[in-house]
């Protein structure tokens, strides 16, 4: 139970802690049991029963977007006919919204395709329903020996901002059909945009953000190539060439599954990845059988923040401190504090610690060492350690989790020399901390250009730590304090421009 929740009930007077008065306060308690969620007092409106407290789910947004459930809504207020509801039951579609993660990942390994990106020869999509029949089956177009559409996307950057737009072109042609060969109809035609994260060597992927629109939406000119109007289904028959489509795709700050959360460059074996996707959908005339052509290219896409929320001083300063002795020091004893002034720095800046010392000991502080400390989680699902023994679907902690640690940057601030007669300068600008003496100073650290925190996805996670050591020599035991510290990229404060 948190902290806050177990706080003893005389400190709340005439309030009688523990009763349950609805079903609302039991659902409360069993979410807590269950490990679900947290309990709360409720003190509010003259009851004093419990409430259900904080949900414990886990942080899949940017570091200043809260997590929002919403419900998904049509980008057209034409509503769907129940024709093509029904084809969408019995048909797979890509990368469907709300599914469990399971799916998920399988649908994304079939799309994506070998570490070339090869698809499989007569790859499928995933039938949305169990009563699919081998007929209905959905195969990938660009998996075919004669692909009858192809399709293409090119970008005209490959690095984009929520809040600005994707642009580029979709190629689509359209093969001439062979002797025993029917014509083709197409529908629809989406563009994507995807981020998932994934373990190497392991089938295991996660969705964290997606956001898409149809082509027609951002296209005036794609009717252009329909030979025909489309039928209740959406389909219609299409006119053999090559169509160049040129597009400008909105990137809102808010997607149809979570928000980007930026690019971490592979290590540890784990990998954040990002693709432009367009696919179409084809069926056969005479046959009916259906398909999907799609292709994908990588891209980089950073979460937008405040800068002046972001980068704010913090209403009290991070600090932390410690009371150490040294090795062959005497009796006394070293006091070190270390502060920082906010909690958000920019990857490729510098980091101003401010530190103070106290020293009692017999010996000079000598030196003062900036580390900064990369920590990576990686969370592999392991559905038999799930307590409910349903699926590892329902518990995000049904996982096997390996942590690696490592330094990535380091700055050591040197002890100077003393001024001495006939000299007018010395080395140096810190003269380190004689025995009996106290001061305050500062030093800077270099955070490194491609470091990015990376809170707790389904897979993995990634932090940062200063650590500030401060040293009477080499034989001297080290004393030190570590710092909490957040990374963003200076891409989600400063956007480049997009234009429509």
């Amino acid at each position: 139970m948190d902290a806050e929740c177990a706080t003893h009930s005389q400190q709340f007077p005439g309030s009688q802690v523990g009763s349950l008065r609805s079903n609302y306060s039991m659902k409360g308690l069993l979410e807590a049991e269950n490990g679900g969620a947290m309990v709360e007092l409720d003190m509010c409106g003259g009851t004093s029963g419990f409430k259900t407290g904080r949900r414990i789910v886990m942080n899949t947004d940017s570091l200043v977007h809260d997590t929002i459930r919403r419900t998904s809504l049509p980008h057209d207020s034409n509503l769907v006919s129940s024709a093509e509801e029904n084809a969408l039951s019995r048909h797979g579609t890509l990368l469907s919204v709300g599914v469990t993660a399971g799916r998920n990942a399988v649908e994304l390994k079939s799309i994506l395709g070998n570490a070339n990106s090869r698809l499989k020869p007569g790859a499928v999509l995933i039938p949305s329903s169990t009563r699919t029949s081998q007929g209905d089956k959905t195969s990938l177009e660009q998996a075919k020996p004669r692909a009858r559409v192809e399709v293409d996307i090119i970008l005209y950057s490959k690095t984009c901002v929520q809040g600005g737009f994707l642009r580029g072109q979709v190629k689509i042609r359209i093969r001439k059909p062979g002797r025993k060969e029917s014509a083709v109809l197409v529908s629809g035609g989406k563009i994507r945009v995807v981020g998932f994260e994934c373990i190497n060597g392991e089938d295991d992927r996660h969705t964290f953000y997606q956001t898409s629109t149809l082509l027609s939406d951002v296209c005036s000119s794609f009717d252009e190539m329909l030979g025909t109007v489309p039928d209740d289904e959406g389909f219609a028959k299409i006119k053999e060439g090559v169509y160049v489509f040129p597009f400008s795709m909105a990137l809102p700050l808010d997607g149809d599954v979570g928000n980007p959360k930026g690019m971490l460059h592979p290590h540890s074996g784990i990998t954040v990845r990002y693709i432009a996707m367009f696919s179409i959908k084809v069926k056969e005339s005479d046959t009916g059988k259906r398909s999907i052509a799609h292709f994908y290219r990588d891209c980089e896409i950073w979460p937008r923040l405040n800068p002046s929320t972001i980068l704010a001083p913090a209403l009290v300063p991070l600090q932390a401190h410690v009371t150490k002795s040294l090795f062959m020091g005497g009796c006394g004893k070293v006091t070190l504090s270390a502060s920082l002034h906010r909690l958000h720095w920019v990857a490729g800046q510098q980091c101003c610690v401010k530190a103070s010392v106290t020293n009692h000991t017999k010996k000079t502080i000598k030196s003062l060492t900036l580390s900064l400390f990369r920590s990576t989680v990686i969370f592999k699902p392991r559905p038999y350690l799930d307590v409910e023994g349903v699926n590892v679907e329902q518990d995000p902690d049904a996982c096997q989790t390996t942590t690696t640690e490592k330094q990535v940057a380091e700055s050591t601030l040197q002890m100077g020399q003393h001024g001495s007669r006939g000299h007018a300068s010395a080395k140096g600008w810190w003269t380190g901390v004689p025995p009996g003496d106290e001061q305050e100073f500062c030093h800077f650290i270099l955070i490194p250009p491609d470091a990015l925190t990376m809170p707790r996805g389904r897979l993995l996670e990634e932090e940062y730590t200063l650590r500030v050591f401060v040293s009477a020599g080499p034989l001297g035991s080290d004393v030190h304090v570590k710092l909490p510290i957040k990374i963003i990229n200076f891409l989600s404060i400063d956007p480049p421009p997009t234009y429509p």
